[in-house]
């Protein structure tokens, strides 16, 4: 008999009047945690977003930044060269500046010293193609984009003015410009205007785009003296 009992009583159920039993999520509860995830990672993709923006345009600006710098110091070197030639030869034609617009400039040098201005590199063309600045070896009949996506492009030219000194002469303030057009059809300056052109002004404006963010834009201008013009 107390075995019957014994079994008994290991088979019932323990009731669970305190409630401590485990149980499932209500529907209410997944809404909210859903809503509460939703709200996480949206703001996860916000930063995450924004931070690749800024990380693109650091990276676009650095490259822009490099790009027109490189550009502006080619073009300075050799625009400085204009006109380069050695006195004890005799030329059929004197290196000199042939052509002088707001977005085009065509010059000689006799880099080498040989007595001619055939060679690679002694006949040079800058010239706005577009958005593409391009530099034209007229010897080889090369052609080179030396930078793209340009906004803005133009030369602008200085002669000497006779009231300059060494301290103060038209590389620093600028007086006596030549050239300056701002749009529009280009306009170059005659032959006689052309030898009195002493310096030579460079301003480009790139606008590179930055994938979902502003294009980045730079603007840099650089004065450069044609050191072997009026000899």
């Amino acid at each position: 008999m107390k075995d019957l009992i014994s079994i008994d009583s290991k088979s019932k159920k323990v009731s669970d009047a305190g409630g401590t039993q485990a149980r499932g999520f209500t529907l209410i509860e997944m809404l909210v945690a859903l809503v509460v995830s939703s709200i996480i990672m949206a703001g996860i993709y916000s930063v995450n977003a924004t931070l690749t923006r800024s990380y693109t345009t650091q990276n676009v600006a650095a490259d822009v930044q490099q790009a027109v710098r490189a550009t502006i110091d080619f073009m300075a070197e050799d625009i400085m060269m204009a006109g380069l030639l050695a006195y004890q030869e005799d030329y059929a034609n004197d290196p000199e500046i042939g052509a002088a617009g707001s977005q085009i400039m065509t010059f000689t040098a006799d880099r080498n010293m040989d007595g001619d201005t055939d060679d690679e590199f002694e006949n040079l063309t800058y010239w706005l193609d577009g958005t593409e600045l391009k530099q034209t070896d007229n010897n080889s009949g090369v052609t080179e984009v030396f930078i793209d996506n340009v906004f803005d492009f133009e030369f602008q030219y200085f002669r000497e003015n006779a009231a300059d000194t060494p301290t103060d002469n038209d590389l620093i303030n600028g007086r006596d410009i030549m050239y300056y057009h701002n749009g529009g059809a280009d306009d170059p300056l005659g032959a006689a205007d052309r030898d009195d052109i002493r310096t030579v002004q460079i301003l480009i404006t790139v606008r590179e785009p930055a994938g979902i963010g502003e294009p980045v834009e730079r603007t840099y201008n650089t004065r450069v003296r044609c050191r072997n013009a009026g000899f």
